[in-house]
Parts: C-alpha cells; structure tokens; sequence
C-alpha cells in the first residue's frame, strides 16, 4: 500500500519535481538563451536585460541542423535587437549540438571573458537535467550558474498528465535525464 501511494505521488509530481532547480533570475555577467527556443526564451532574456541583470546574452542554436543555425540566431538576435538589446551585447554559441557541449562551451566562454556568473534560461521542464548537467561541468570551476524558467505554452507542471504537449515534454524530459545521467 505504502509502494502504491509513493508511485502515484511521484506519478502527479512529477512535472513539478522536473521544474524544481529553476530560480528567480539574479545579477550576473551573462544571459545564455539556450537553443531550441519557440519564442519563450528569448522574451525572457529580453525581461531579464531590461531589468538590468546582465550586460551581455549569449545565444545557442544547439538542436537546429546545421543548415538552419544562422536562420535561427539570426531571427533571435533580430527579435532582441528589435526590442532594445545592442547587438554589441550579443554573443553566440554555433558550435553545441547538445545540452551538454551548451554547459561546456559557456564555460569556457566565461573563462576567456573572466566572467563569474550566467543567467541559463530554457522551458521549465529542463531544469532538472540542466541542473545536473550544469552543476557537474561548472563543478570546481569558480563559476555559477542560476537557471531560469521561460514561459512555456502548453505546459501546466501539476497537472502534466492533462494535455499531451505537457505529458511528452515530461516522458521526453526522464528519457534525456537517464541519458546524461548514463552517458556523463
């Protein structure tokens, strides 16, 4: 009986145990809009810049074919451009292909430029991965990360299980997790 009770609760928290790790935004050095963005990304790195969290935004095109990365951090560095961000503020990451190499290559980028702290935005059911990915390549290293949540369409974290865009993001999201928890 205590087994069952345990499996459902995990079953209904799921979503929310997914969107645990993401805080509130905080000073830094860097925005990093993740890639893969529908447009929920980058209106939150535009809220956070317009508070005056951080100077510069580094954006990814990691989970866009190859083809397609120049079309996809042009639209987002035209969108933020358009809205007030100096283009001298932006940098790029056109060399991740995975969530993984975006941890790594944000580093290193953060190495180079001395800086101490980045703002890692992304859909709120990647928190949890992001957050052993991130926390495991940033370990040792001097440098912080926060992440932040997007707003997401569709995605409702108590009640992941009623629409089907909700309920895939969550079944994909443990399916990644086992992978980089395996793989790394």
């Amino acid at each position: 009986m205590v087994l069952a009770f345990l499996l459902v609760m995990g079953f209904l928290n799921a979503g929310q145990f997914l969107v645990a790790p993401a805080q509130s935004p905080a000073k830094a050095d860097l925005i990093f809009a993740l890639g893969g963005d529908r447009g929920g990304r980058a209106d939150r790195v535009l809220a956070i810049y317009r508070a005056g969290l951080a100077p510069r935004v580094l954006l990814s095109s990691e989970g866009v074919h190859r083809k397609g990365r120049g079309a996809y951090l042009t639209w987002q560095s035209q969108y933020l451009v358009g809205e007030g961000i100096p283009q001298s503020a932006l940098l790029f990451d056109r060399g991740s292909g995975s969530s993984w190499e975006e941890a790594v290559n944000a580093l290193k980028l953060m190495q180079e430029l001395k800086l101490q702290r980045v703002l890692v935005v992304s859909d709120p059911a990647h928190m949890r991965r992001l957050s052993w990915i991130w926390g495991k390549v940033f370990a040792g290293s001097g440098r912080e990360f926060t992440l932040v949540s997007s707003e997401m369409e569709d995605w409702d974290a108590p009640h992941w299980w009623r629409t089907s865009p909700s309920a895939q993001f969550v079944f994909s999201e443990y399916i990644k997790l086992a992978y980089y928890f395996f793989a790394y």
